[in-house]
Order: structure tokens, then sequence, then C-alpha cells
């Protein structure tokens, strides 16, 4: 038989693992912070998976670039192969905290671990988030500076060195016909 106190403290330990999920996000709105973390769980999948078809729905406008769902499939099948990829494979992501960023989107900073041609990588990497037709998209992901370990998000002071403008497609699709491949400074 459970006593009051053992099920109020059963209570506090779902409420502290909820918690965790969820305070990454807590500059967000109540009701898109769980919304985000689960859409965040599927792009990360995706990756880890290499579910391209999938993944191609999780993706920003701007991160698309405008290409269709075959052609986005076939380029991150040419960037992510086995022996020999230019770009990594997400492999996990666990969220630490997010910001806001000038274009109205979310820079999301954790620890990740990503594989490149059999090679593990480990460190602080940012994931951008943005809130469009109606739900979570993301508009890629990288690591924050080469050999950031982790444990420096646990530093209250921590900021990235520079800061990521996310204003072109993912780096997978570049290079392709009709995709733009660096952003147009504004005149003035």
């Amino acid at each position: 038989m459970r006593t009051p106190t053992s099920l109020a403290l059963g209570l506090v330990l779902m409420l502290a693992v909820a918690q965790a999920t969820i305070e990454p996000f807590s500059k967000i709105a109540g009701e898109e912070r769980t919304a985000l973390s689960k859409q965040l769980e599927a792009y990360v999948g995706a990756n880890q998976s290499r579910n391209w078809s999938e993944l191609y729905f999780l993706i920003s406008d701007t991160g698309r670039g405008g290409v269709s769902q075959e052609t986005f499939v076939e380029a991150m099948k040419a960037g992510h192969g086995k022996s020999f990829a230019n770009e990594p494979d997400l492999l996990q992501f666990d969220p630490k905290l997010a910001e806001a960023d000038k274009g109205g989107g979310y820079d999301v900073y954790g620890c990740a671990k990503a594989q490149r041609e059999g090679e593990t990588y480990l460190g602080v990497a940012v994931v951008h988030a943005v809130f469009e037709h109606g739900g979570w998209f993301f508009t890629g992901w990288s690591f924050t500076a080469p050999n950031e370990p982790c444990k420096v998000l646990s530093a209250p002071s921590w900021e990235p060195l520079s800061r990521i403008p996310w204003k072109l497609p993912m780096e997978e699709l570049r290079n392709l016909p009709g995709v733009p491949s660096h952003a147009e400074v504004p005149k003035r």
C-alpha cells in the first residue's frame, strides 16, 4: 500500500521530469513548448534514422529552399553517404536553452552527438526552430564551435561565439540549381 508521502514524492518526481523536458523552452508560450519538444524529437529521430522523406516535412520553408520532396531526399542522400559525407548526421540532441532570434524564430542550444564517415562528434549544437503554418519547423542545425564541450551549457553566462543568420536553405541544398546559396545584403 502506498502512503501519502510516497504518492507525493512520486508526483514531485514526475513533475521534475516533465519540467526538465520543457525547461529549455521556458521563453516560449506554454502551449507551444510541448509541441516544440515533440517536434524536435521527431526532427532528431528523422535525422538519426536517415528518413529523409519524413525529415522533409519537418523543415521550414526557408530550410527547404523551394525544392520538392524528391529533390530534397536525393540531396540528403548525396550529402550524407556512409563512406563519403559532406555533412554530419545528427544522432542525438539534448536541448538546454532556447533564445529568440531577430528573425522571429528560436535558436535551441543543446548537447549533440553526430557522425560523419564513421567519426563521432560530441559538443554544443544549435537547432533553429520557427513557428509557421500553425506548427514548429526547423531550418537546420550546426555545431556552435569546434570541440565546444557540452559542460559549458551549465554556465549561466554561456553564450555562443557567433549566431547563425538562418536566412538560407539547408547546407545540403545550397548547390542545387535555383536554390539560393548566399544571403542578399539589403540595400540602404
